[in-house]
C-alpha cells in the first residue's frame, strides 16, 4: 500500500496549493469588490457643498475638484464610473449643490443630467439698472461691473432679439420687473436676455392692442416706456396711475415742463429724501424741471400697471398733482388749486 501511495503525494500537494490560491484570489476579489462598493457608497456628513464646473473641464479635472472638496473618496473610481457609463465627455458645466451623501454614482448622474442649482430672484417695479446690478451681485448671479457694462450699451455687439424687435444699447426700462428662476452659473448676457424677453412678452402685446391712446402712439414705444417709468416712480397706487399719466400728457400737449422730481433724482444718480433748489437746477437732459418734454429714456423699470397707464391714460384736464405720504394724490387744474392741495396734504399727513 505504501508503495502505491508514494507517487501521488506531489500531485495531491499541487492540487491543495491550487485550491489555496483560488481561495486567496477569491478573497482578494471579494475585498476589492467590497472596497469599490465602499468608495461608491454615500459617506461623510450630509452637508451640501457648492461646486462650479467650468466649461471645457475634463472628467479628470472634475474628479480632482470633487476629491479636493471631499465629495468623493476616489478620483480614479469617479473617472472609471464616468467611462463605464459613457458620460466622461458629457458632464455639464454649471454650479451644483452636492453632498458626499449622494455617493459617486449619484454625483455622476447629477453632473451628466445637468442638475444645476436653481436660484430665484425678484426685481421690484421701479428699480433702475444700477439697483438691479446690486440685487444680482448680492445673489451671486452676476458681476455688477460686467452687468452694467452690457446693460448700458458698453458692448455694441450685444443685442436681444424677440420676434421682429431688437433691443440694444442702453436697456434702462427694458429689464422687466418680475420674479425669475435661473440656473446658477448663468452669464450676465443670459440674465439680461431673460429679462428683456420678459419685457417683450409682457409689453409688446399691450402695445399692439387697438385701444392704445393716440397720444401714446404719437410717443412711440420708447416714449411710452419712458413715461411709464416716470409714472412708476411718481405713483404708488395703481388706481392713481391713469390720472397721473393724464397730467403728464396734458403738460406735454401745452408745452409745460413735466417737473418730475423722480427724473431729477435719476439725474443726480442717488436718491435724496428731499431735493434742494440747487438740485432742481442740475444740468442734465433728465432734469424735467429745466428741459421740456420727455427725458431721453426711461429712469427705471416700469411694471405692467404703469405701462398700461401710459398706453391708456385717463381723460382729464388736470395739470398738477400733490402726493401724500400714503401714496395717494390730489389732482388739480390750476397752480392756485395746486398750492391749496399741497397745504391740505401737509396738514393731513
Amino acid at each position: 500500500m505504501s508503495g502505491e501511495l508514494g507517487p501521488n503525494r506531489p500531485q495531491q500537494s499541487t492540487i491543495a496549493w491550487r485550491g489555496l490560491e483560488a481561495r486567496i484570489l477569491l478573497g482578494v476579489l471579494i475585498c476589492l469588490v467590497l472596497w469599490v462598493i465602499f468608495l461608491l457608497l454615500p459617506y461623510g456628513p450630509a452637508h451640501e457643498i457648492i461646486v462650479s464646473i467650468n466649461p471645457g473641464m475634463s472628467s479628470k479635472e472634475i474628479s480632482r475638484l470633487l476629491a479636493d472638496a471631499e465629495l468623493i473618496q476616489s478620483s480614479a473610481l469617479f473617472q472609471a464610473v464616468t467611462k463605464l457609463a459613457q458620460v466622461d465627455n458629457k458632464l455639464k458645466a454649471g454650479t451644483y449643490k452636492l453632498s458626499p451623501r449622494m455617493g459617486t454614482i449619484g454625483i455622476v448622474q447629477a453632473l451628466a443630467q445637468g442638475k444645476v442649482e436653481l436660484i430665484r430672484f425678484t426685481i421690484p417695479e421701479g428699480v433702475c439698472i444700477k439697483e438691479i446690478a446690486d440685487i444680482l451681485e448680492a445673489k451671486g448671479l452676476a458681476s455688477k461691473e460686467r452687468f452694467l457694462y452690457l446693460a448700458t450699451g458698453g458692448d455694441s455687439d450685444f443685442k436681444v432679439v424677440e420676434g421682429d424687435t431688437e433691443f440694444s444699447g442702453n436697456l434702462e426700462g427694458y429689464l422687466f420687473p418680475n420674479t425669475y428662476t435661473v440656473e446658477s452659473g448663468i452669464t450676465e448676457e443670459a440674465i439680461i436676455t431673460v429679462m428683456v424677453k420678459g419685457f417683450a412678452q409682457a409689453v409688446l402685446p399691450e402695445w399692439s392692442q387697438d385701444d392704445v391712446d393716440e397720444k401714446a402712439r404719437a410717443l412711440g414705444l420708447h416714449g411710452v416706456v419712458t413715461l411709464a417709468s416716470i409714472i412708476e416712480k411718481e405713483a404708488k397706487l395703481a388706481e392713481d396711475r391713469p390720472l397721473v399719466a393724464s397730467v403728464f400728457y396734458n403738460r406735454l400737449k401745452v408745452g409745460m415742463p413735466l417737473q418730475s422730481c423722480a427724473t431729477v433724482q435719476f439725474a443726480l444718480g442717488s436718491w435724496k429724501t428731499r431735493l434742494s433748489l440747487d438740485d432742481l437746477k442740475i444740468d442734465s437732459p433728465y432734469n424735467t424741471y429745466v428741459v421740456p418734454g420727455l427725458p431721453p429714456g426711461p429712469i427705471a423699470s416700469p411694471g405692467l400697471s404703469s405701462v398700461r397707464a401710459a398706453l391708456r391714460p385717463a381723460t382729464s384736464d388736470y395739470l398738477f398733482f400733490a402726493a401724500d405720504q400714503k401714496g395717494g394724490h390730489v389732482f388739480t387744474r390750476t397752480f392756485k388749486e395746486h398750492q391749496k392741495a399741497i397745504a391740505k396734504v401737509q396738514v393731513r399727513d
